[in-house]
């Protein structure tokens, strides 16, 4: 019953969100790639006994889980290791980064008739869901097939909590598929434990993201002579910037670019579609919006100062914290970060990141950049912070063998 459910509720939802995604299909040219795939999935091509699956959604999780596959390969050099995402920026990061898999593919929409032979062809002993993205027949049909199911980095906002308390035999069916949780943090810790999760199920390993690899993508010095960046000037990147954030930004930093000729912007936005946008809203010569995929670290790299986006508007939940903090850039960011709640408190606590109001924006910058001591502390308070929180990808996969047995019954 439950199952029927699920799938009726799934088709009424994709019939109620069909003209969204209709009209990103036509005017904003997303899923042109992906969609095919998801509805008429390709049947991977397992050349290997044992199976290991990992699924992560977007451009994050994809680096999260990225973190993992060295451990994995060096503990089960023999595994098929199977990667899925879902957006098209997903897989592309996903063809760039990961070197040591066998396949990459889209995870096909969760119908049954979509899922069940995709599943049943990788015959999986183990699913790994980056920070979650719970899809119940997927879920269900790796459980047919003798497999286990294993969160990793996992989170659970407040308001997810609500909506699964008051839809508890659903979240019963969905978290029961599930035979292991490492979270990020103490605060998801509690919320998995509320919502009824055996506490052996659950542990706190750390977030992944702490052990991604700092690569450049760009020289530094391409970068700045690209930018038209001196050695006098003074670097502030605004990176993963959502609708609005860019002219709150903008309209803080306005009277610090007249006082100071110096003072350049750089405006990453969080999704490329937007970049056209966002390019045609300013012509300030001190500010310059970069329209390019994977070059947000090598932005950081060559600042002064890190203003981390999706945290200074309603809905997002905040962004990547500890990338500029663990390169030692001084890091600045707003007040909604509910999806960040223990990275937050570890960087407000240790006083190595600076959280601000948006009322608040302008004089914080003005503050940090007038008084370089000040900023270089806050900086090395957060690469120490960011040190400390190492080795996540190797505790995480340490108990999930531990834990798991890959072998089928």
């Amino acid at each position: 019953m439950m199952s029927f459910l699920y799938n009726f509720a799934l088709v009424f939802l994709t019939l109620i969100f069909f003209p969204k995604f209709l009209a990103d299909f036509l005017f904003k040219k997303k899923y042109r790639k992906s969609l095919k795939r998801r509805l008429l999935p390709k049947t991977p091509n397992v050349r290997r006994k044992k199976v290991i699956w990992l699924h992560g959604v977007s451009v994050g999780e994809i680096k999260a889980l990225s973190t993992l596959i060295p451990h994995i390969r060096k503990s089960a050099s023999e595994a098929f290791i199977f990667v899925t995402t879902v957006t098209e920026t997903g897989y592309a990061e996903g063809k760039r980064i990961l070197k040591n898999i066998d396949e990459i593919q889209y995870l096909p929409l969760d119908f049954p008739w979509a899922v069940k032979s995709f599943v049943k062809a990788l015959n999986p002993s183990l699913l790994v869901l980056v920070e979650g993205d719970y899809w119940m027949n997927l879920m269900r049909e790796v459980k047919k097939c003798g497999g286990k199911t294993v969160v990793v980095n996992g989170k659970l906002s407040q308001k997810s909590l609500k909506r699964y308390l008051a839809f508890r035999p659903f979240a019963e069916t969905i978290f029961s598929s599930i035979d292991l949780f490492c979270l990020q943090g103490e605060s998801y810790l509690k919320r998995f434990l509320e919502l009824g999760i055996p506490p052996e199920k659950l542990s706190v390993t750390g977030n992944l993201k702490f052990d991604i690899p700092y690569k450049e993508k760009v020289d530094p010095d391409t970068l700045r002579k690209e930018f038209g960046i001196g050695e006098k000037d003074t670097v502030i990147t605004a990176g993963s910037t959502h609708d609005g954030e860019e002219k709150l930004i903008f309209k803080a930093v306005s009277p610090l670019l007249e006082k100071d000729p110096h003072l350049k912007i750089l405006i990453v936005p969080r999704h490329p579609e937007r970049f056209k946008r966002v390019k045609e809203l300013f012509t300030h010569p001190q500010v310059k919006v970069v329209d390019k995929m994977g070059v947000l670290a090598s932005c950081y790299r060559i600042s002064n100062l890190a203003i981390v986006g999706g945290s200074f508007v309603k809905g997002v939940g905040g962004h990547d914290l500890f990338e500029p903090a663990r390169m030692g850039v001084p890091t600045i960011y707003g007040p909604y970060v509910h999806k960040q709640v223990d990275y937050d408190q570890m960087l407000s606590d240790s006083g190595g990141g600076v959280k601000l109001a948006p009322q608040e924006l302008q004089s914080g910058l003005s503050k940090l950049i007038l008084n370089p001591t000040q900023a270089k502390e806050i900086a090395q308070k957060g690469k120490n912070i960011a040190q400390k929180a190492l080795g996540v990808s190797f505790r995480t996969w340490n108990f999930t063998q531990s834990n798991i047995s890959l072998e089928k019954n």
